[in-house]
């Protein structure tokens, strides 16, 4: 099993006991040591529902648009500022 952290969306069961993909059961079977580092962040109603003013801002561009060339243009602004930021 490699390294690198794998992050999901876990249920807590009614025994406390946290569900685990298939997937990442699957690679766990076949590991050696058999503990895991476990980060804890609860997903709470009002985390879910908070509105940023930055959600959606994307909704209106047109999907064929070229993400890279978007970017290019952005960092070439960027880079033309002359007020240091």
């Amino acid at each position: 099993m490699s390294t690198e952290p794998v992050e999901y969306l876990a249920d807590l069961l009614p025994d406390g006991h946290l569900s685990i993909p298939e997937k990442i059961r699957k690679k766990l079977e076949r590991v050696s040591k058999k503990k895991v580092r476990v980060y804890i962040d609860l997903e709470t109603e009002k985390v879910t529902k908070m509105r940023h003013p930055a959600f959606g801002i994307w909704a209106d561009r047109l999907s064929e648009v070229d993400s890279g060339e978007v970017a290019k243009k952005l960092r070439k602004k960027l880079e033309s500022r002359t007020d240091g930021f």
